[in-house]
């Protein structure tokens, strides 16, 4: 399965891309026809009612949430679990690296505060924001530019460094 994938895999995915985006441009241009519209019609400026009834962009996106979710189920199921199972020390680096994030992102979670003036007022009933997913969404922004900032910083230094080896 490795060497056919090595081999053939960039093809296959290719392949199935290109499909699906064939897919999904066949299924625009015959909705558009069947529907009455053509090409420069601007669907957002349709009335809601009309604009609720268009489901030709449907199939495009379902079918690309499902390559979405098989890639994902592939690459970290399929073969990080079979990478995992191959060599258990770089199981315990990973282990470790999740932890770390995990405990950064409970930190930050419990420091942040639940922002309730202004114009978030409006916001938070507008959709059922509580103090806790508040603190989470907090928790959750400051961690992903926690890590950006990181990832950022390892690239600068990594490069001073191969500069000097």
């Amino acid at each position: 399965m490795y060497k056919f994938l090595t081999k053939n895999g960039q093809t296959m995915a290719l392949g199935l891309g290109v499909l699906v985006i064939a897919i999904f441009f066949i299924n625009i241009y015959t909705g558009f026809n069947s529907s009455g519209y053509d090409m420069s019609t601007a669907l957002n400026k349709l009335p809601k009612e009309d604009q609720k009834a268009i489901s030709f962009f449907d199939a495009g996106i379902f079918l690309t949430i499902v390559m979405t979710v098989v890639s994902f189920a592939l690459a970290f199921v399929v073969f990080g679990l079979t990478d995992l199972i191959k060599f258990p020390k770089n199981a315990i680096k990973i282990g470790g690296g999740i932890l770390f994030i995990g405990l950064v992102f409970f930190i930050l979670y419990s420091t942040s505060s639940f922002d309730n003036t202004g114009r978030l007022v409006g916001l938070n009933e507008k959709f059922d924001i509580t103090e806790n997913i508040s603190k989470f969404i907090s928790g959750g922004i400051k961690t992903t530019l926690g890590l950006l900032g990181f990832s950022v910083v390892a690239v600068v230094l990594g490069e001073i460094w191969s500069q000097f080896k």
